[in-house]
């Protein structure tokens, strides 16, 4: 599994559920920080394979440039050639296998800040704070607008509205029952 692989799967995980609440987001975060765990080690591993058959590379290189020399110690002009012609090719392995390495390291790096950024969203959500920022109402175009605020706080502002809602109703019912009776 390589790092596009990954990321695939997780936005499939990371995608906006309707109702999902943030104990239930926590469970999907689980489950992809497990599985960042799993392409992370691959990435390592296929890097570790990388770096070691670039030092193969490179030792094939220096054997190419040594017989190349040797050969024209002694005069031997064929022999000289053929090396010059197998190091240009082992020269080419070791460019290529050095950006290769480069890559993954890049690849490695970016897979572990998303693993960072995973690990800190589930733990928000494990402890009932949304990971997803609301939509705001910036995006509808209303000044008073909580654009700024950062998930924490516009979570605090939602919890605040749904506790006042609930009260509402209770009263609302109250108010109600006391008529009958």
């Amino acid at each position: 599994m390589d790092f596009d692989d990954l990321k695939s799967h997780l936005d499939r995980l990371f995608a906006p559920r309707a109702g999902a609440s943030a104990r239930d987001q926590a469970s999907g975060l689980r489950e992809a920080l497990v599985e960042f765990k799993v392409g992370i080690g691959q990435i390592r591993e296929a890097l570790e394979r990388t770096e070691h058959e670039l030092a193969g590379a490179r030792r094939e290189a220096a054997d190419y440039e040594r017989r190349g020399r040797l050969a024209l110690e002694i005069e031997d002009t064929e022999t000289a050639e053929l090396a010059q012609e197998f190091l240009a090719k082992a020269a080419s392995r070791v460019d290529l296998l050095e950006r290769k390495v480069i890559l993954q390291r890049d690849e490695l790096r970016l897979a572990e800040e998303d693993y960072e950024s995973t690990k800190q969203r589930f733990q928000s959500a494990s402890r009932g704070i949304p990971f997803e920022p609301t939509p705001s109402a910036d995006a509808t175009g209303d000044p008073g607008s909580d654009a700024g605020m950062s998930s924490f706080e516009q979570f605090g502002l939602e919890q605040r509205s749904r506790e006042a809602a609930v009260e509402a109703q209770l009263a609302h019912l109250k108010k109600k029952l006391g008529e009958r009776q």
